[in-house]
């Protein structure tokens, strides 16, 4: 992929496009946890390619490629958010997800994924996905987030515990 990032830098279209269908569906997934609708994430995900195009001149590290473009797409999503969404209190994800290694789901049952993380907040929502939707590390998600690995890691096991809670009593679940 460094090749195709590195053709793309010296203009080569092709290869960006190349570059960008490898992380179709990464980018699909990461715009959804903020934004409801398809036209608004297919928005966020053009104004994502167009900028990252346009800039790509000034990434420094190829292999940083994939944090660097998801940086910019959250940044659009969060931006259309707050444009279109501003009185909205909850986000939903249409993403499912059923994995028996996944340790928040019950084995014996195929919940939708995003009835499971109804209850979590944005941030909480994103590293979630990111964790068991797009199988990042916690240490890939801080880069990608900017935030402290031990912050993510927080996040993820307070995530957990608000899914169980909710799960087994006291939530929407009951």
């Amino acid at each position: 992929m460094d090749e195709l990032i590195e053709l793309s830098k010296n203009g080569d279209k092709n290869a960006f496009c190349k570059v960008i269908l490898n992380i179709k569906s990464d980018l699909y997934k990461i715009a959804r946890t903020r934004l409801n609708d398809d036209y608004d994430i297919s928005d966020a995900i053009q104004e994502t390619m167009v900028k990252a195009y346009c800039n790509l001149k000034k990434l420094k590290d190829n292999s940083k490629f994939k944090y660097w473009i998801f940086k910019i797409l959250i940044n659009e999503c969060n931006r259309i958010y707050k444009k279109k969404y501003k009185t909205v209190e909850k986000e939903v994800i249409e993403e499912c997800l059923y994995d028996e290694d996944n340790p928040i789901q019950n084995s014996n049952s195929k919940m939708d994924f995003n009835l499971l993380i109804d209850c979590l907040d944005y941030k909480e929502k994103l590293v979630v996905t990111l964790f068991y939707n797009n199988r990042y590390t916690c240490e890939e998600i801080s880069k990608i987030l900017n935030m402290n690995v031990n912050t993510v890691k927080s996040k993820l096991n307070r995530a957990k515990q608000k899914i169980k809670k909710h799960y087994k009593g006291g939530g929407i679940y009951e």
